[in-house]
């Protein structure tokens, strides 16, 4: 037998005047209550905050991903115009896989669990 929820205590919640007006009108505009808000916001789902190290090694990251990319491009256009380059398939190939790599270490670096290999 399912149990209802009786919420039975209190945590104050400090707001400044202003942002007390600020919810509420923004809880009458989208014609909630404050209780209802309260709802939405055990609902969401909250990235904790990631160590600074993190937020560092992620930005680094992506300067790599860039300077794959760009590795990438350059390669693919000198395929489109005609040079001959010895091995060029298989070095797209790892490039493009560092490149993969690299950019799952950085959304994973950022808090994002749920990422999935393509």
């Amino acid at each position: 037998m399912a149990r209802s929820k009786i919420r039975t205590i209190r945590h104050e919640l400090k707001l400044t005047p202003e942002e007390k007006v600020r919810w509420g009108a923004k809880a009458t505009s989208a014609g909630l209550s404050l209780n209802e808000i309260r709802r939405c916001v055990e609902r969401r789902t909250i990235t904790p905050i990631q160590p600074e190290v993190n937020r560092h090694t992620a930005i680094e990251l992506g300067r790599i991903g860039v300077n794959l990319n760009q590795l990438l491009r350059a390669m693919n256009t000198a395929i489109a115009s005609g040079q001959h380059i010895p091995n060029v398939s298989e070095a797209i190939s790892v490039v493009s896989e560092v490149y993969k790599t690299v950019k799952k270490l950085q959304l994973e670096l950022n808090g994002n669990k749920s990422v999935t290999d393509d």
